[in-house]
């Protein structure tokens, strides 16, 4: 009875989490972006063509939800009602720089916006890795220009506010140790609790200068 007992309570307790996280995932908010493809495909009706994107799409595309996607999708939800004040944003109608590569953040950027990473600079540049943008050590630095008008935003996230230091040693140690299955569950469970922290504060209790915005032209 005492185990049945124990078991309703953990099984209880990791429902509440859960919904908990639910609850603070949709504290992110939604996009809406047009897509002239779906119009011209024929898929949706003509001036139908808006897509409503939330956090919980960006973690069905990418498979889990995360510090660095959620950055994205928070990045990108801001920069385009920048880029586009009093308009629907259009898919595919901007240039996007990241200054390293982050696959968890570029598959939210890309999954919005509808820009591929092209890593073939050469041939076209609607999202490419530029690292002559960097700044300094724990910071990714990116950049959204509009192609029409040319307005540009700057986007610093620099880990180093965002971060606590127990935080980025356990990203450090711990996700290795899981991408070889070598990590312990206690130590799956540390990874799990840091994440959930993260992306917690990213929605709810961004710390300041952890995500700077600025206009370039």
């Amino acid at each position: 009875m005492k185990v049945k007992s124990l078991l309703i309570a953990v099984i209880t307790l990791i429902g509440f989490t859960a919904n908990a996280q639910t609850g603070i995932y949709k504290k992110a908010g939604e996009i809406r972006i047009k897509d002239k493809k779906a119009d011209a495909a024929g898929t949706m009706l003509k001036d139908k063509d808006v897509f409503t994107i939330n956090l919980f799409d960006i973690g069905k595309f990418d498979g889990h939800i995360c510090g660095c996607n959620t950055a994205g999708f928070i990045i990108t939800k801001n920069v385009l009602e920048q880029l586009f004040p009093n308009e629907t944003p259009i898919r595919n109608s901007m240039k996007i720089a990241i200054s390293e590569y982050n696959r968890d953040m570029i598959d939210a950027i890309s999954f919005i916006t509808g820009n591929r990473l092209n890593q073939y600079a050469d041939k076209h540049d609607e999202f490419v890795v530029d690292k002559s943008i960097a700044g300094t050590k724990g910071q990714t630095v990116l950049t959204f220009e509009r192609k029409d008008n040319g307005k540009k935003i700057k986007v610093i996230l620099d880990k180093n506010y965002l971060l606590t230091k127990d935080e980025m040693m356990a990203i450090m140690t711990i996700k290795p140790k899981m991408a070889k299955k070598e990590a312990t569950k206690a130590e799956i469970k540390k990874f799990q609790d840091v994440t959930r922290a993260i992306v917690k504060r990213e929605i709810t209790n961004l710390p300041d200068n952890a995500i700077i915005y600025k206009t370039l032209n």
